[in-house]
């Protein structure tokens, strides 16, 4: 049996042999491709918004097999690339789907994914189920406009806006203001986009701080981000008023005054109202350049400006150096009686020169000009003083090689108060001379005064052998626009020759329609291969034919002078395509493609035939995509959607016809315009700021809990001033509680005056101690102990809301609160215009306020205008997890969240190091601006380079991807008056 057996062996080592040692297919271990989910159901998904899914791919078998490839069969389901991959038994891997709904409805289809495992079949093709619905995404916004009515300067009027998604899908929503006054209006919901989920309202906070009298507006647009969505626009409206103070001007320019001379201007100040007010004189603030100073302001007997009385102050002006001086404000001590709030300021500027009349550009450089050729440019004669002026002659003087001629005959021009008029100057190369220079002299008569004003004139000459150019195209043809529309084509010259070509004058010829606009070109030089373009704009005003020609000139002895025929047609229709010019701006290289949209519109009764669809021009730069089949019918009162794409090859100017034919011989045109530009890095600069002032509101709990806290807080007030003494800063620092209301009584009563209700108003509120504490204040550790010992008697603790009372009227600028009792309990003389505002919250409690923290946030940036580098909000408050803080009754969560977006500081009401605590608070108070946001997203942050005064900075700060910027180490923050120049990679 044994013999028989190793026989047998050896004929089956034989047969393998013989086989090339496979097994038998029935032996063959097999692969088997698995999918999690086996089927994707991206369900309801926002019209124009991708959603994402991974669909885990695993070999299921014990074989090992090979995914080469993954596509649906669905035009708006897409697949993130990938390389081909194998899947070892047991393995896993995650594709990325990506679905994006063009139109509403529902859409099936399959995933197809290629690979060779067994379960594949002979195909090679395993399928997936893919399912999705699109839906509208749209919010409802009830109130279409908002008027805030009359705001005193510096105040912060707030207001709400409900917006609503009514929709089944999520609506991510963004808030944008518009308009010539969008600088007084904002709101901390603004631009940054959010996500509205199904049937959820939302209540945004706006706030209006008129920065300027008189009536303002703008527009709030609430956008649904899509790309076919159409914002809704919300109408808001105020008006800044000063009381009942006027105050005429508001900003005193007194232009361009000649050195050594002096220029005065006055103000004029009248009491309006019915009550005397407060009249303490006035001053000059920020007159870094003592070029300003007070010629005269009469006193008022017993500083009462009576009803109806008038102040004049004069005001002089004397430059000492040329160019423009730092602007320097006239502070008006004009107020209502038993206030402290800031009187008006009335902004001056002026300028140091030879006169107020300007010669630009200077110098006036014709750069390289061909000889025998010639090129005429303007020297605009720019009128800023106050007053009309006379040119009353001019003079060219040429000083050496070429000619320089005046274009036109001299004569007296008069200029009117902030124009310009025009001196045409032609520079002709004198032949084998090379460079030339010339002087303009024109002379002004202002008043009583003259003056000669002067100005250089510079040009070259070159011998440039025959120009070898092109026309592209040789005729401009618009084709049929719709009436009052615009469409924008470029004529350009190129240079398809081996030497340089100078090109000069290239612009609309006289005697075309005024339907053709265009902007004259200076002189070029293109080397070969180069071009140069006219941007020709044709706007029809009435049907019919309009015509015109571009002409330029080229260093060419027989054809020197081109023309480029303009031709177009206005027409009034049922068929258009809107819009009519497609403007993709600057697009950098690097960045890839720039995509629009065009809507063809066919509004007649019946079927219109579209022939055909064709791109000219800069073909290669636009691609155009379209679901017609030509011929295509396009349906009676129909629209349909045309993408263009902008995806430049080269540096330099890109223009394209897109042509809609009819088949009646014209067709209709739309004008493409582009821009590619290599640039790839951005440079952003600063000044920093000194903090030589900064107002400090500490909001302390006064609930049950929080005795030892306040006796910490007190006991390490000269911790919290450490960075405040070593900088130097004019500080106001007052402290208010987190009560609102009375407390009802029981086993404890809170001192101060106020029973644990300050509402906003400082403690004490009986005046006890001072209420608020300067530099100048005696013994202010024991009063800042005394002021932050409030007491434990309250139990609904409204911090932000007490911060929101304490900073707005009536409290803010009254010397006394109206609605109560107590005497002179008003917040007057803390909130400076000019000053930093920083608010710490001390507290053991969440906040229960009654508005969300973005509303809070939107408050404190209206006081400052907007400005996120003058706002700061900390908090020491219970943490997020309070496992590590046990004493704290819950988490400040809504402190945490206002913290967070001000940049502030959040310390734990359990740290253990109080002094240490409040060093950092002080830091970030009263230290230096550490934060420098980048106007871009860097593309690679290894690249970032930091320069303070023109010096490399490669240690010391950092970059934060959470606010996009910069932030400088706490001992290595730009000192005050530093240049910071931040340069980046920019991201696409």
């Amino acid at each position: 049996m044994v013999g028989l057996r190793w026989v047998c062996l050896a004929a089956c080592l034989m047969a393998l042999v013989g086989a090339g040692c496979e097994r038998p297919s029935s032996h063959r271990a097999q692969s088997g491709l698995g999918a999690s989910p086996e089927k994707l159901e991206f369900g309801l998904s926002a019209v124009g918004v991708t959603r994402a899914m991974k669909v885990r791919l695993s070999n299921r078998g014990r074989a090992p097999f090979t995914v080469h490839g993954a596509t649906a069969n669905l035009p708006n389901v897409a697949v993130e690339p990938f390389e081909a991959f194998e899947l070892k038994a047991g393995g896993e891997r995650e594709v990325e789907v990506r679905f994006t709904a063009d139109v509403e409805g529902k859409v099936q289809g399959v995933l197809e994914v290629l690979t060779d495992a067994d379960n594949a079949g002979k195909e090679g093709v395993a399928k997936l189920g893919v399912e999705g619905q699109g839906v509208k995404a749209w919010v409802e916004v009830p109130v279409r406009s908002i008027d805030f009515g009359n705001v005193e300067l510096g105040h912060v009027e707030m207001r709400e806006i409900v917006v609503r998604n009514p929709t089944r899908v999520e609506s991510p929503v963004r808030l944008d203001f518009d308009g010539a006054d969008a600088d007084e209006f904002a709101s901390s919901e603004a631009g940054v986009p959010f996500v509205l989920r199904p049937g959820e309202e939302r209540r945004l906070p706006l706030s209006f701080n008129p920065q300027r009298l008189g009536a303002a507006q703008a527009q709030l647009r609430v956008r649904v981000e899509c790309s076919s969505c159409e914002p809704i626009v919300v109408t808001l409206s105020g008006t800044g008023i000063a009381t009942l103070l006027e105050v005429t001007p508001l900003r005193v320019d007194f232009g361009r005054v000649a050195l050594g001379a002096t220029a005065e201007e006055r103000v004029t100040v009248r009491n309006l109202g019915s009550e005397p007010m407060a009249y303490g004189g006035v001053k000059l603030l920020d007159n870094v350049s003592n070029a300003f100073r007070v010629a005269g302001a009469p006193s008022v007997s017993g500083g009462v400006l009576a009803p109806g009385a008038v102040v004049e102050v004069r005001l002089a002006f004397t430059p000492t150096t040329v160019g423009p001086v730092r602007e320097a404000r006239l502070e008006l001590d004009v107020r209502p009686l038993g206030t402290t709030k800031p009187g008006p300021k009335v902004a001056l500027r002026g300028e140091g020169g030879n006169s107020c009349v300007v010669l630009q550009p200077e110098p006036l450089d014709f750069g390289v000009v061909a000889e025998g050729m010639s090129a005429t440019r303007d020297v605009q004669v720019i009128n800023r003083c106050r007053t009309d002026v006379l040119l009353s002659e001019q003079k060219l003087t040429t000083k050496k090689g070429g000619y320089f001629l005046l274009a036109t005959a001299p004569s007296s021009l008069p200029i009117p108060a902030g124009q310009s008029v025009s001196v045409p100057i032609t520079f002709m190369p004198r032949a084998g001379v090379g460079g030339g220079e010339a002087e303009l002299a024109v002379k002004i008569l202002n008043g009583t005064s003259t003056s000669t004003e002067v100005v250089k004139v510079l040009g070259s000459g070159k011998v440039f052998t025959p120009c070898q150019y092109k026309l592209e195209p040789e005729t401009v043809e618009f084709g049929n626009v719709p009436v009052g529309s615009e469409v924008t084509l470029g004529v350009a010259v190129r240079n398809v020759g081996s030497s340089e070509c100078f090109v000069a004058g290239m612009q609309l010829a006289g005697g075309s329609d005024d339907a053709f606009k265009a902007d004259k070109l200076g002189n070029k030089v293109l080397l070969p291969g180069q071009r140069t373009r006219l941007l020709v704009r044709f706007k029809p005003g009435s049907e019919g034919e309009f015509s015109g020609m571009a002409e330029g000139w080229v260093n060419h002895p027989t054809a020197g002078h081109f023309v480029v025929p303009l031709h177009g047609q206005g027409v009034q229709g049922c068929f258009s395509v809107q819009p009519t010019n497609l403007d993709f701006g600057t697009t950098r290289l690097t960045c890839g493609p720039r995509e629009r949209e065009l809507i063809v519109y066919n509004k007649c009764p019946g079927p219109t035939t579209l022939v055909g669809l064709g791109l000219e021009g800069d073909a290669t730069d636009f691609k155009v995509t379209h679901g017609f089949l030509f011929p295509a019918v396009l349906a009676a009162n129909s629209e349909s959607r045309v993408k263009v794409t902008y995806e430049p090859q080269s540096d330099g100017d890109d223009a394209a016809a897109l042509r809609f034919d009819l088949g009646t011989g014209t067709p209709y045109t739309v004008g493409l315009v582009g821009k590619g530009v290599l640039k790839n890095e951005q440079t952003d600069e600063f000044i920093q700021q000194a903090q030589a002032k900064v107002d400090v509101l500490f909001v302390v709990d006064n609930s049950g809990s929080m005795m030892d806290e306040q006796q910490n807080l007190g006991s390490n007030f000269s911790a919290f001033l450490s960075h405040a003494a070593a900088a130097g800063v004019d500080y106001h620092i007052a402290a208010t509680t987190t009560g609102l209301e009375r407390s009802s009584g029981g086993w404890a009563v809170c001192p101060g005056g106020a029973e644990g209700g300050e509402n906003g108003r400082f403690f004490p509120v009986d005046g006890s101690s001072p209420r608020i504490i300067t530099p100048t204040t005696s013994a202010a550790a024991s009063v800042f102990a005394r002021n932050t010992n409030v007491g434990v008697c309250h139990w609904n603790e409204q911090g932000l809301e007490a911060m929101y009372r304490a900073l707005s009227s009536p409290l803010v600028f009254d010397a006394d609160d109206p609605r109560t009792p107590q005497p002179l309990d008003g917040n007057a003389g803390f909130l400076r215009e000019d000053a930093k505002l920083a608010v710490i919250a001390v507290t053991d409690e969440e906040d229960f306020s009654p508005q969300p923290v973005s509303s809070y946030e939107t408050f404190l940036l209206g006081l400052k205008g907007g400005d996120r580098s003058k706002v700061i909000f900390s908090a020491i408050t219970g943490p997020s997890d309070l496992s590590v803080c046990p004493r704290a009754s819950s988490s400040g969560s809504r402190y945490i969240q206002l913290a967070q977006a001000t940049g502030g500081v959040v310390e734990s009401i359990c740290t253990p190091n109080w002094a240490a605590s409040l060093e950092r608070l002080s830091e970030s108070a009263f230290g230096p601006n550490r934060s420098f946001p980048l106007s871009d997203t860097p593309s690679d942050t290894s690249r970032i380079v930091v320069r303070v005064d023109g010096v490399e900075v490669t240690t010391g700060w950092v970059y934060d991807p959470g606010t996009h910027s910069v932030i400088f180490a706490a001992d290595k923050a730009p000192t005050p008056g530093a240049h910071v120049e931040i340069t980046y990679p920019v991201g696409c």
